[in-house]
This record gives C-alpha cells, structure tokens and sequence, in this order.
C-alpha cells in the first residue's frame, strides 16, 4: 500500500552531479616550507551539502589529511569554485543533498 508510511517523503531520488569547478594547481595550497611534502600520497575526504541552487555549503572533513590547514582549504575552495546540477526529488523538483569529495595530493 502507498501513501501510508511514517517517513516524510520527498528526498532526492537523482544525486547532485558536478558540472564545474576544480581544485588542481597546487597554488590553491600556500602553505609553510614542506607544506607539498606533508601532503603528497595523501587525501583528504569531505563531505557537502548542495542546495537547490547548485552550490556547496556546509562543508566538513570527514577522512583528515595529515595537513589540517590543507584539509581546511579544500573545503573552503569546494564551496567556492564547485557547481552542480541539484538533486531532484520524485517529483523532478530540486532538493538539497549530501555530496563527497576526495581531494588526492600527488
């Protein structure tokens, strides 16, 4: 039977999908002397919310770097530089949804 669950409906049936923004130069990073070196072979992993208007807000570290001021930076730049087609419920309205993102240092 439909129509009789105790849930609230109306979450995202499609995900929120990039389609702009990059973090790639590592200018994007100032950091102190040994900065890169700290950071290369490692990646951080955050999580985001887009909202309805394709933007990333509220984003956190959720798998640290061993560069914390980096980790922080790349939060910063997401929300910053990234767009996104916005999830869309069953209805084909947009909705705001969650949205991970691994940030790899090389």
């Amino acid at each position: 039977m439909s129509g009789q669950g105790q849930g609230g409906g109306g979450g995202a049936i499609t995900g929120p999908v990039k389609i702009a923004g990059t973090i790639n130069d590592a200018r994007d990073y100032p950091t102190p002397r040994g900065g890169r070196e700290i950071r290369r072979g490692h990646a951080v992993v955050v999580h985001m919310v887009v909202g309805v208007d394709g933007r990333a807000r509220e984003c956190r570290v959720v798998e640290a770097s061993p560069d914390p001021e980096a980790d922080r930076r790349t939060c910063q730049l997401a929300e910053e530089r990234f767009r996104f087609r916005p999830a869309r419920n069953a209805a084909g309205d947009p909705v705001a949804a969650a949205y991970g993102w691994r940030q790899e240092w090389f």
